[in-house]
């Protein structure tokens, strides 16, 4: 786990996918950002991911990448399953994918963009970001949060 920086008092922290996988994770008001671009998921491992991150409180889940609508999918199949199959209590995450928009834009929208619970406590929101594929991207994020802080919005 690396912490990246503070953005509008949204802490940003980049983990490792199998950090994830093991529970590592926060335990409440966060949002993740998924990237994935050279390997298909396995769907059990992701499976395991989605349920973890459930109960430990994840608000926002942002599939992005080649991959990020498959991740978006397999992620609200197991909402499903987990609500009507296992009677799980009701899940308010939310999910989006981002196939076609760059790594900025949707990092921009993980502080801009997002549908979170009223009940949210921002002053301890945390973004977590991960690669499925083992790319350490804490300097380029970095560097995204200096352009945010001059400014920088996405294109239309």
């Amino acid at each position: 786990m690396t912490e990246i920086g503070t953005y509008h008092s949204r802490k940003v922290v980049w983990m490792d996918y199998s950090e994830l996988l093991n529970g590592n994770m926060p335990k409440s008001d966060w949002v993740c950002l998924f990237t994935s671009s050279n390997k298909k998921p396995n769907y059990d491992e992701f499976d395991n991911f989605t349920r973890k991150s459930i109960s430990n409180g994840l608000l926002e889940f942002k599939g992005h990448g080649i991959y990020g609508e498959l991740l978006h999918d397999w992620f609200d199949e197991t909402v499903s399953i987990m609500l009507t199959m296992e009677n799980h209590p009701e899940i308010e995450t939310m999910t989006t994918w981002h196939n076609d928009e760059s790594l900025a834009d949707v990092f921009w929208q993980c502080f801009f963009a997002t549908c979170l619970p009223d009940e949210t406590n921002y002053e301890n929101l945390k973004v977590i970001c991960t690669d499925l594929d083992g790319i350490n991207r804490t300097e380029e994020l970095a560097e995204y949060l200096k352009r945010f802080e001059k400014g920088w919005i996405p294109e239309d």
